[in-house]
């Protein structure tokens, strides 16, 4: 302590011997040499506040994308819970059946209506099974096969028209010959759940 005392002093006595315009010049190198040590803090300062703030903004823009996400997949949530409302519903209805009956209001001969059911589709992603079964209309006009597969489509939100093939009937060229593939979207059956009785026991 001492000794950082003596050097203040002579320190001090030393600017008392200069002169006065040694004195501004020496006090002019101290304010510029005060002004860089300033502009350098300054610069460091900015440095890093600028990379603060270039930090918050990704974050920022990062959870924005994630709130986005989560909307989007409660969104998805509930579209899914109304459509399986909708396909539960209407889960008594027999592709088939309606088919046929569709037909018979228009004035259809269903005798010359083929319908084979095909396989069902499943998606593993999905908890949803499609029913297909395909119809061939022989000699048909082109009005009464339009109204009935809008018949088809207004019966339910589950049934839809999703191939569909015509080709002008080669004896009359006047009438179709028409097929399509109609399906129905049900809910996927659930595994019927074991027997918590377990085998019988021996006696």
């Amino acid at each position: 302590m001492a000794a950082q005392s003596k050097r203040i002093e002579n320190v001090v006595a030393a600017l008392e011997r200069l002169s006065p315009r040694e004195k501004y010049m020496v006090g002019g190198v101290a304010i510029t040499f005060v002004f860089f040590v300033g502009f350098l803090v300054w610069l460091w300062v900015s440095s890093s506040l600028g990379s603060l703030e270039r930090r918050i903004t990704e974050k920022t823009g990062k959870l924005e994308t994630i709130l986005g996400l989560r909307q989007d997949f409660e969104q998805a949530k509930q579209d899914q819970r109304r459509s399986e409302d909708r396909i539960k519903k209407a889960r008594n209805i027999q592709l088939m059946g309606t088919l046929e009956q569709l037909a018979k209001q228009i004035g259809l001969n269903t005798t010359d209506m083929e319908m084979n059911p095909r396989s069902t589709a499943s998606n593993p992603e999905s908890r949803i099974d499609e029913e297909r079964v395909e119809v061939n209309l022989q000699r048909i006009t082109i009005d009464r096969i339009i109204e009935f597969l809008e018949r088809v489509e207004q019966k339910s939100e589950t049934i839809a028209v999703r191939t569909l093939h015509i080709r002008k009937n080669f004896k009359d060229p006047s009438v179709l010959d028409v097929g399509f593939t109609v399906s129905k979207f049900q809910l996927k059956q659930g595994k019927p759940a074991p027997d918590s009785k377990g085998p019988p026991s021996k006696k």
